[in-house]
């Protein structure tokens, strides 16, 4: 028992001895969820022991992570300058395309009123064409009418002239009988 003791004992002080001292140790724990963490970073202490549970955990030094923060707040302007460019980007496209549709619609009724106007244009020219038609017919019938009435004025007048130069021999033919019967 007393070597035992003994050898207890000897572990004891090699541990001790050996080992840090457990008011400059800590142990700290990094959990899983410390991957998705956002906002200031865990500082690392010295003489710390230190248990990682997640693989994207980065460790730099302070000189760099005021290099990456000052960076970082640099380009957080830009992004929020990018982030209104392409809201602004957005915002133009979509009025874009809303134009766009207006103008297919107004296309589309613009191109009904042109076909509309085209049947009404194509209508009036055929009931044009029959006006035109029915003109040139009755134009043809009166001229026809014209010549038939011309003829018939030229045989009444040499009608009329033979009649007086009937009328002249019969008043001569009476005058002559009359005037060798006297």
């Amino acid at each position: 028992m007393k070597l035992t003791f003994y050898s207890f004992c000897l572990y004891l002080y090699t541990a001790l001895a050996f080992s840090q001292s457990v008011d400059s140790t800590r142990i700290i724990e990094i959990p899983v969820s410390y991957a998705d963490h956002e906002g200031e970073p865990l500082s690392v202490f010295k003489d710390s022991l230190y248990i990682f549970r997640s693989s994207n955990i980065y460790l730099i030094n302070g000189k760099s992570f005021f290099a990456l923060k000052k960076l970082y707040e640099s380009t957080k302007e830009k992004d929020e300058m990018t982030k209104d460019l392409l809201e602004n980007y957005r915002k133009t496209l979509m009025r874009n395309f809303d134009l766009e549709n207006k103008f297919k619609v107004n296309f589309a009724e613009v191109d009904d009123l042109d076909r509309i106007v085209y049947n009404k244009t194509q209508e009036t020219l055929k009931n044009t064409q029959r006006a035109l038609d029915y003109t040139l017919n009755s134009l043809e019938k009166a001229s026809n009418s014209l010549e038939i009435v011309g003829e018939n004025v030229k045989r009444q007048k040499r009608k009329d002239t033979l009649e007086k130069i009937m009328f002249i021999f019969g008043g001569l033919g009476v005058g002559v009988l009359i005037g060798s019967s006297l």
